[in-house]
C-alpha cells in the first residue's frame, strides 16, 4: 500500500491537494480504498470500459416502453420509473419481478394465441435488465439516455364526445371483505349512438375490476334508488353487456377501438351500469370513476355474439392442489373469434382455452400457466381466429387450494365454493364471436341458451339439496326449467318457494306466465295481481295482466294495464308494438 501511495504522488507531481486527493483515490482503487462502496459516477464511468449494461443506454428504453405508462406520476402503479434515482432505488425489484415475469403484468403465454397490446417483455431484454442489476445498476452517459416517454394528457384516446361518472361518490369503509356493488349513471343521451371506443377511468386504486353493463328498464334506476347508499348491491343486476360485447376494465388495460364496422349501441335513455369489484386499502376510499364515450356515425355492419363457458359446480376440498374444472362447447356454425376473457379467483392455478377442430387438430385460443387473479384482463386477438362448425370449445381450469397458494386467502385452507365474493370461486371462459350471417347468429343464440340453462340447473340442483329451504333458490330454478320445456318442474318449485316465503319476488310472475300458457287466465291474473301488490314496479305483471284482457277481448283494460307498464319500462319495445296493434284494433273496430 505505501509503495502504491508513493507511485501515485509521483504521478500526480504538483497538482492542487484537492485535486491530489482525487487522483490518489481513484488510483487507488476509488472509493473502496476509503472504506466506502463505490460511487455510481465513478461505477458508470468504466462502466463503458468493462461491456456493463448501463440505465441510460440499455435500461431506460425497456422502462420507458413497457414500465412507464403505469410506473409514473399520477398512475396506478406505486411508483415512477422515470429517472435513474427512481429506477436505483427499486433496482432489485425490478431485476426480480421482470425475471419472475410478473412485471409487466401480462398473463397468457406466448404460442398460444396472438394478442394486441402485449406487455411481455422478451428473453433479451429480461437479460439486460438482470445484467444491469448484477453489474451494480450503474447509471452510464447521460448522453445516452433516451428522452422522456411522452403520454396524453388527461384521456389517452383523445377528447371523448362524451364523459359521463357516477353523480355521487361512493364510501368505501376501510375495513372488510371485498366488495361488488354496481352503481348507475343515467347516459344524457336522447337518441341511439353508435360507440367505437370507451375509456375508462377508475380514479382510485381501490377499483380492481369493472364490468360496463346497458340497462334500458330503469330497474337498476329503481334498486338504487331503495338503497340509501349510492348503488346496490347484487352480482346479477338488470343489466346487461351490449349484444355482442364485453365491455370491461382491469388494472394496466390498454383502452382500444372496437372491433371495424363493430361498434356498439348505446339508445336514448339508457343507464349505464358499472359493476364494479373494490377491495378495502386500510383506509376510506372514495370512488367515483368516469368514462369516455367515443362515437361514430356508421351503424354496425355485422353482429357478434359473446359465448360464455361457466362452471357453476365447483367444490374444493381443503388441500386440494389440482382441481380441475372443464367445460365444452360444440359451435353449430362457422365463427371467428375476436376475444377471449378468462376468469377465476385466488384459487386459479392454471386456465387453458382451446378449440378441438372437426379433423382432429387442436387450435389454442389462450392458455396461462400461472394465473393471478390481480392480473386478469381481456385479450383481443391480433387476427380473427377461425373456427368451423362442429368445433369443440374447452374451457379448462386447475385450482390450488392448498397451504403451498401464497394467493390462497385462506391459512390453514378452508373448503371453498361458487360463489362472487374473491374468496369464493370462479370459473369462466368468454369469447366474443362472430357468424358469418344473421341465420347463424339466431343459431347461435338458441344453442348458447341451452347451454347456459343446463349449467344454471346443475348449479341450484346441487344447492338445493343442502338447502332445501332457500326459496329464492326455488325461483331460480323454476325460472331456468320453464324455457327448458319443464314446466310443471318449474311450477313446483314456484310453489315451493311461496310456501317458503309467501313474499318472496318474481315466483308470483312466473307462475302465473305457466298459468296463461295452460290458459288459466282466471289463476294467471291472480298471480300476477300478487306480484304487483309485492312489488308496485314490477312492469312485468302489468304485461301479464294485458295479456289476459286481449284473450279476453277487453282492449280498454289492455290499454290501461299496458300502459302502465309503460309507465315503468318506457323502453318496451314489444309492449310499444302491442299498443300499436290495440289502438289500430279499436280504431277499425267503431262502426
Amino acid at each position: 500500500m505505501n509503495q502504491a501511495l508513493n507511485q501515485a504522488m509521483t504521478s500526480i507531481g504538483k497538482l492542487p491537494s484537492a485535486f491530489a486527493v482525487v487522483a490518489i483515490v481513484l488510483s487507488l482503487g476509488g472509493a473502496v480504498w476509503m472504506g466506502c462502496k463505490p460511487s455510481q459516477s465513478s461505477d458508470s464511468a468504466s462502466a463503458r470500459q468493462r461491456g456493463a449494461r448501463t440505465f441510460n443506454r440499455d435500461v431506460a428504453p425497456i422502462l420507458f416502453q413497457h414500465c412507464a405508462p403505469c410506473h409514473r406520476p399520477g398512475q396506478s402503479a406505486p411508483f415512477s420509473l422515470l429517472s435513474y434515482a427512481d429506477a436505483l432505488k427499486h433496482a432489485s425489484e425490478i431485476s426480480e419481478v421482470t425475471q419472475k415475469r410478473y412485471m409487466p403484468p401480462w398473463l397468457p403465454e406466448p404460442g398460444y394465441g396472438e394478442f394486441r397490446h402485449e406487455r411481455r417483455l422478451t428473453a433479451g431484454q429480461i437479460g439486460t435488465i438482470q445484467k444491469w442489476f448484477a453489474d451494480g445498476a450503474p447509471e452510464g452517459d447521460p448522453a445516452d439516455r433516451p428522452g422522456l416517454p411522452k403520454f396524453p394528457e388527461g384521456w389517452q384516446l383523445g377528447e371523448p364526445d362524451l364523459v359521463v361518472q357516477m353523480p355521487q361518490p361512493y364510501t368505501l369503509s376501510a375495513e372488510g371483505r371485498d366488495i361488488y356493488r354496481n352503481f348507475v349513471i343515467p347516459a344524457p343521451v336522447s337518441e341511439t349512438r353508435f360507440v367505437r371506443a370507451f375509456e375508462f377511468h377508475p380514479n382510485n386504486k381501490s377499483v380492481h375490476h369493472v364490468r360496463i353493463l346497458l340497462d334500458a328498464t330503469r330497474q337498476s334506476r329503481r334498486l338504487d334508488e331503495q338503497d340509501p347508499e349510492p348503488g346496490f348491491a347484487g352480482m346479477r343486476p338488470p343489466a346487461q353487456f351490449p349484444p355482442g360485447h364485453m365491455l370491461t376494465w382491469v388494472l394496466g388495460k390498454v383502452p382500444g377501438s372496437e372491433p371495424e364496422g363493430l361498434p356498439w349501441l348505446l339508445e336514448g335513455d339508457t343507464d349505464l351500469v358499472l359493476q364494479i369489484h373494490m377491495q378495502r386499502t386500510g383506509k376510506p376510499e372514495l370512488i367515483q370513476p368516469a368514462i369516455g364515450l367515443y362515437f361514430t356515425n356508421k351503424p354496425p355492419a355485422r353482429a357478434a355474439l359473446v359465448v360464455g363457458l361457466l362452471s357453476e359446480l365447483i367444490d374444493i376440498a381443503p388441500g386440494e392442489n389440482n382441481y380441475v374444472v372443464e367445460r365444452t362447447f360444440k359451435l353449430p356454425v362457422d365463427v371467428q373469434v375476436l376475444g377471449v376473457l378468462p376468469h377465476l379467483h385466488y384459487l386459479g392455478k392454471e386456465a387453458q382455452g382451446f378449440a378441438r377442430l372437426p379433423d382432429g387438430t387442436q387450435k389454442w385460443l389462450i392458455s396461462i400457466r400461472h394465473w393471478d387473479f390481480n392480473w386478469q384482463g381481456e385479450y383481443r386477438y391480433t387476427q380473427p381466429v377461425f373456427l368451423p362448425k362442429g368445433s369443440l370449445l374447452t374451457m379448462r381450469y386447475t385450482y390450488d387450494n392448498s397451504d403451498a397458494n401464497v394467493r390462497n386467502p385462506n391459512h390453514p385452507p378452508r373448503r371453498v365454493v361458487f360463489g362472487p365474493q374473491s374468496t369464493d370461486e370462479m370459473g369462466e371462459l368468454w369469447l366474443q364471436v362472430l357468424p358469418n350471417t344473421t341465420n347463424d347468429l339466431a343459431i347461435l343464440q338458441h344453442e348458447k341458451r341451452l347451454m347456459d340453462a343446463r349449467e344454471t340447473v346443475a348449479f341450484y340442483e346441487n344447492f338445493l339439496r343442502t338447502h332445501p329451504d332457500d326459496a329464492p333458490s326455488h325461483v331460480g330454478l323454476g325460472k331456468v326449467l320453464g324455457p327448458l320445456g319443464q314446466t310443471a318442474a318449474a311450477a313446483s318449485h314456484f310453489r315451493t318457494a311461496l310456501k317458503l316465503n309467501p313474499s318472496q319476488s318474481e315466483a308470483h310472475y312466473y307462475l302465473g306466465l305457466i298459468l296463461f300458457d295452460e290458459r288459466q287466465f282466471q289463476e294467471a291474473r291472480a298471480e300476477f295481481e300478487s306480484e304487483l301488490r309485492i312489488d308496485p314496479n314490477y312492469y312485468k305483471a302489468h304485461v301479464g295482466l294485458g295479456l289476459i284482457c286481449i284473450e279476453e277481448q277487453n282492449l280498454d283494460q289492455a290499454e290501461t294495464q299496458l300502459k302502465a307498464a309503460m309507465q315503468i319500462n318506457p323502453k318496451d319495445r314489444g309492449v310499444q308494438q302491442m299498443l300499436v296493434r290495440i289502438a289500430k284494433a279499436k280504431v277499425e273496430s267503431k262502426p
